[in-house]
């Protein structure tokens, strides 16, 4: 229906408007959503209106344009209505769609050929969860799967790689459409010689970041880790890793890693606030390389309220330099808090190295300590061997909406090995995210710890378990749990056992409220009572993680307590 418009004062002053509905029922919102991109008309909807003849131009292409915009969710033969009409308030274009049956996939022949047919990563690309009969055609999913036979095909070294054939042929009157997709990969190229550019460390060294050796097949994936185990070994400030595909011989291409040299030395300094430590500062500098062996050492001053340390490390890389390494270190650590006062100075050696999705450090430390309980002075001089395993899995490192941690650290001591006594002493930590719906997460951790050990009185201060604080049972002051002396001062106990459950919720972008339970205590047998304590919480989601404010309540004391933290969930 067209309506020829009135006065040219009252054409000036009219809008358009465009609306788009289905005839009966309701519009899929994807449907709508392209039907309104394709509809030049569309780009009128709310504005002044043009002259009539351009507007009636503009609506008579629109019935073709909703067809193309329909076609590629697989609606080739739509019934639509239209109409242009002419109200008080301006012009209004309205279409009405009823889109049909779609169209369904009849015949799917997808194939791999070329050295690719022996290679079963490539085979996959022969099935698709979406391309299968019966299914309805969507476009998308035809130039999705091309896409990924490319991409899988240059990212495995088949460089050559090209479509014999690619056809998607639909009949209408059928609504029936046949795919054919043929990709013949042609030759895997092959890894040859690795050329680095200027460096501070040796070649030897460089080669042992390679994550693969020369004559294995070209991969992106390989090339992508070696560029990202070297930025990481703070020797460089740039690397770029190219094939260099025009000087292939046979096959096999060189690899180019372009290098440009970090800064020697890296400062670091920061302040921050936590109601475990109260005020803090931080500073450290590392030296990246001390000579052409890649040895580094770093430096680190930590100052607060409660805790200080200075430490000094020494730094070997491994035989796998981007998982494993050696290392000694000294340091001296001073704590002063309600239950403790201690000076503890160690020396000592440790290596790293990954096992799997595990992290082992293995650590040996003479360490002498000076500390203060129940207003007794001691000093305590043991050799202590060690070991922790670790491992993280998480979707999101700084926000993760699921995702574990687990810890496992061992360590002892022996009088016939420079020891005042004999002790072992077991810690294991989890933490777990849990989604429960798409703003609510459950938040969990757990640790327990175990030590067996005859004369308890000599275990230093820094052995010993206590509870409370921020990441222990909060509504507790920092190491305020434990078992007692008769003066009713907390000295620390041989075991440890505390829980927390928490739930938080997304409000507002960046922002979340929290309500948690933890319960636990520092104790020297299982007869000992535990504490509890709950309250709510605010987070903020930062770039560099989580910043949270608690208010606590313990269940069994009166009062309450802020808690302020940094750092990531897991």
């Amino acid at each position: 229906m067209l309506l020829l418009p009135l006065s040219a004062a009252a054409e000036e002053a009219a809008t358009v408007a465009v609306e788009v509905g289905a005839i009966s029922g309701e519009l899929a919102p994807e449907l709508e959503r392209n039907i309104r991109a394709h509809l030049a008309i569309e780009r009128l909807n709310g504005e002044p209106a043009p002259m009539s003849s351009r507007l009636q131009y503009l609506h008579r292409q629109a019935s073709e344009q909703i067809e193309a915009a329909l076609q590629p969710f697989g609606y080739y033969a739509p019934h639509i209505e239209a109409e242009l009409i002419r109200g008080n308030e301006g012009w209004v274009a309205r279409y009405r769609i009823a889109p049909g049956q779609p169209v369904r996939l009849d015949a799917v022949d997808l194939q791999v050929t070329g050295e690719a047919e022996d290679d079963p990563v490539m085979k996959k690309l022969e099935h698709s969860e979406t391309l299968v009969p019966g299914a309805v055609l969507h476009h998308a999913d035809y130039e999705n799967h091309k896409s990924r036979m490319r991409s899988v095909a240059a990212e495995r070294g088949y460089y050559e790689a090209e479509f014999g054939r690619q056809q998607l042929r639909v009949d209408p009157q059928r609504r029936q459409a046949d795919i054919e997709l043929r990709l013949d990969a042609g030759p895997r190229y092959r890894i040859g010689e690795v050329r680095y550019g200027e460096s501070p460390v040796d070649l030897s060294l460089l080669q042992r970041y390679q994550p693969f050796a020369n004559g294995d097949p070209v991969t992106t994936n390989k090339l992508l880790e070696l560029q990202r185990y070297l930025i990481d070994s703070e020797y460089f400030s740039t690397v770029e890793v190219q094939p260099l595909w025009d000087e292939a011989v046979d096959h096999v291409v060189p690899i180019q890693v372009g290098l440009e040299p970090n800064k020697r030395t890296a400062y670091k300094f920061g302040i921050g606030y936590g109601t475990d430590t109260g005020a803090r500062m931080s500073s450290s500098v590392r030296r990246r390389w001390l000579n052409r062996r890649g040895h580094s050492w770093n430096g680190l001053l930590r100052l607060s309220e409660v805790k200080s340390a200075v430490v000094l490390q020494y730094n070997i890389p491994g035989k796998v330099p981007y998982t494993d390494q050696y290392g000694a270190r000294i340091k001296q650590e001073t704590e002063d808090t309600d239950t403790t006062d201690s000076t503890l100075t160690s020396i000592g050696g440790f290596w790293q190295k990954q096992l799997g999705p595990w992290q082992q450090v293995l650590s040996l430390d003479w360490e002498q300590e000076r500390y203060t309980l129940s207003d007794e002075e001691n000093e305590t001089t043991f050799l202590i061997p060690g070991g922790s395993w670790t491992i993280t899995r998480a979707d999101n490192p700084l926000n993760p909406s699921r995702g574990y941690r687990f810890s496992l650290t061992l360590k002892g001591a022996s009088e016939s090995l420079l020891s005042e006594a004999n002790f072992v002493q077991g810690l294991a930590s989890g933490k777990h995210v849990l989604s429960l719906s798409e703003r609510m997460r459950l938040l969990s951790r757990a640790d327990i710890g175990v030590t067996a050990m005859e004369n308890f009185a000599v275990m230093p201060s820094s052995h010993r378990f206590y509870a409370g604080g921020d990441s222990s049972v909060r509504g507790y002051g920092y190491k305020e749990l434990g078992p007692e002396n008769s003066d009713g001062d907390v000295v620390g106990g041989r075991n440890l056992l505390t829980a927390s459950a928490e739930v938080d919720y997304l409000v507002a972008e960046n922002w979340r409220v929290a309500a948690f339970f933890d319960t636990g205590n520092a104790i020297n047998s299982v007869n000992d009572p535990l504490k509890s304590g709950a309250g709510l919480g605010v987070r903020y989601l930062s770039p560099i993680g989580p910043v949270r404010v608690d208010l606590a309540v313990p269940l069994e004391d009166s009062g309450f307590r802020i808690h302020f933290t940094l750092g990531p969930d897991l």
